[in-house]
């Protein structure tokens, strides 16, 4: 399933939609990240997706975060370039119009002092005409005048320091700017290596986890492969299955109980029942039936003994009737189960369940009887009803038979069927290639094609005839179908 949704464009701003895991947790920076810092983890991811495969740890933090880091570098210092053009350019901007007040100010100083040394000329040229006249009144008009001019000189320099200290703080605030610059750029240095190391470290858990898995996976085949080998360990995963198949289907509680030798006992409808099953590559012995036999026989209130054998066949039963029932030391039945894996399991299950009920009620009969010589009354009844009991397990068993052969029959006749065209094919293809042949001016007749019959086969539905008839068929076809491949062979 891709992670990509969608991709929606809202005004000047795209909107892409992704799927996640219901269990990740976003980070935090990531959260709070700007779009162009979203874009770069984007980029990156991108980047680190096409070369996961075949990039190793060493690789991936020389080469791809070296460029990365180098493309980041770039970008902060176009950044940072177009941050000092900008302050620059705010700071002339902010500058200018104290440079051009300086000016103004300056020309105005020039003027009025043109104007001043006009207006002090002429008071000169008019003493000296008036000199002789009044010289006392040339002396206070001059000190007057020198001390206006002192005054306007000082006010003239108190501006021109005030504006030399605006200039001054007008610098500082330039260098604030490009120490705060510096500072912004080292801190995006921080969180993109702060990201990369996040990354990293994800990385890191990723193959930390891969690996886990690997050992736990080899862990289980070596497990599986030691138990395979081992014939204790396998009866264990035998009686560990069908346990395991009798809680989940029927709700059976089998427990390994130290008063009894077999594999496992039950109560099941208020009646004690003992099971032993057998994983064995090989029949299993008649000497572990009687063993069971002797359990069975030690502890007469289990009324019930199931003898199960899940892979092979039982010594001294019939290897056609999977299923078997015997009536030991007068009130216990055993059932015997051969090949119990290829055998439904619900099937088994429930075969087990109605042996069980039926012989809780004959034993809660032969309980509640009041005269012992009653027991010639019941027993005939318990014996007719083993003959209708055991019928009906041989019925069910040989029944189980036919529909397994019955399945591999009609198998066999869809694959005859299927061979029979496949060699009609074969046949045809050499026709062809002969034609080819005798057009191209290679073919050499030979005397056996000659002596090869065309056959022609009717294949009749299967519901007309019976099933030894339709078998035969088959075989006839698949006869006839050998014969056409050794002449398509001889064509060739």
């Amino acid at each position: 399933m891709t992670a990509f949704v969608s991709r929606e464009q809202v005004d000047d701003i795209s909107i892409l939609t992704f799927h996640i895991s219901s269990s990740f947790q976003l980070p935090d920076n990531l959260l709070s990240s700007s779009i162009t810092q979203f874009q770069n983890v984007l980029t990156f991811a991108s980047k680190l997706i096409g070369m996961e495969e075949s990039l190793t740890d060493e690789f991936t933090k020389n080469t791809l975060f070296a460029e990365y880091l180098k493309d980041i570098e770039q970008k902060h210092m176009q950044e940072k370039d177009t941050l000092v053009k900008q302050s620059v350019s705010d700071v002339t901007s902010k500058i200018s119009p104290l440079i051009t007040k300086i000016q103004d100010l300056d020309t105005s100083y020039n003027l009025k002092l043109t104007e001043m040394r006009l207006e002090y000329e002429q008071q000169l040229k008019a003493l000296q005409k008036s000199k002789a006249a009044s010289e006392s009144e040339l002396a206070g008009s001059k000190a007057e005048l020198e001390a206006t001019l002192k005054k306007e000189i000082k006010a003239l320099s108190k501006k021109t320091s005030e504006l030399e200290a605006e200039l001054q703080i007008i610098s500082k605030s330039e260098s604030l700017v490009r120490e705060r610059c510096q500072e912004e750029a080292a801190r995006h240095l921080k969180v993109v290596e702060e990201s990369h190391k996040e990354i990293l470290k994800m990385k890191d858990e990723c193959l930390s986890q891969r690996e886990q898995k690997l050992a736990s996976k080899e862990q289980e085949l070596q497990s599986k492969i030691q138990r395979g080998a081992s014939s204790v360990l396998r009866g264990q995963d035998g009686e560990h299955y069908f346990k395991n198949m009798a809680k989940e289907k029927m709700n059976w509680e089998l427990t390994k109980a130290p008063t009894f030798s077999c594999d496992y006992s039950a109560t099941i409808s208020n009646m004690p029942v003992l099971f032993e099953i057998k994983n064995y590559t090989h029949p299993v012995k008649s000497d572990e039936v009687k063993k069971f036999h002797r359990d069975m026989k030690n502890h007469p209130e289990a009324l019930v003994g199931v003898f199960i054998s899940l892979n092979t066949n039982i010594q001294g039963r019939d290897p056609s009737i999977p299923v078997s029932i015997d009536w030991i030391h007068d009130t216990q039945c055993v059932m015997y189960f051969q090949s119990c894996a290829d055998i439904d399991v619900e099937y088994t299950l429930s075969i087990i369940n109605q042996v069980i009920r039926i012989t809780q009620t004959f034993n809660s009969m032969i309980q509640t009887r009041n005269v012992e010589s009653e027991e010639v009354k019941y027993k005939p009844r318990i014996e007719q009803a083993k003959v209708y009991l055991d019928r009906t397990v041989t019925r069910g068993a040989k029944l189980m038979k036919k529909i397994a052969t019955d399945k591999k029959q009609q198998i066999d006749l869809i694959e005859s069927n299927t061979l029979h065209s496949l060699s009609e094919l074969k046949y045809q293809n050499a026709d062809l290639t002969t034609t080819i042949q005798i057009l191209v001016g290679e073919y050499s007749e030979e005397p056996e094609l000659s002596e090869l019959p065309l056959i022609e086969v009717d294949i009749a539905p299967i519901e007309d005839k019976p099933k030894r008839a339709v078998a035969k068929k088959a075989q006839a076809s698949v006869a006839r179908g050998q014969k056409n491949e050794t002449g398509s062979a001889k064509s060739k």
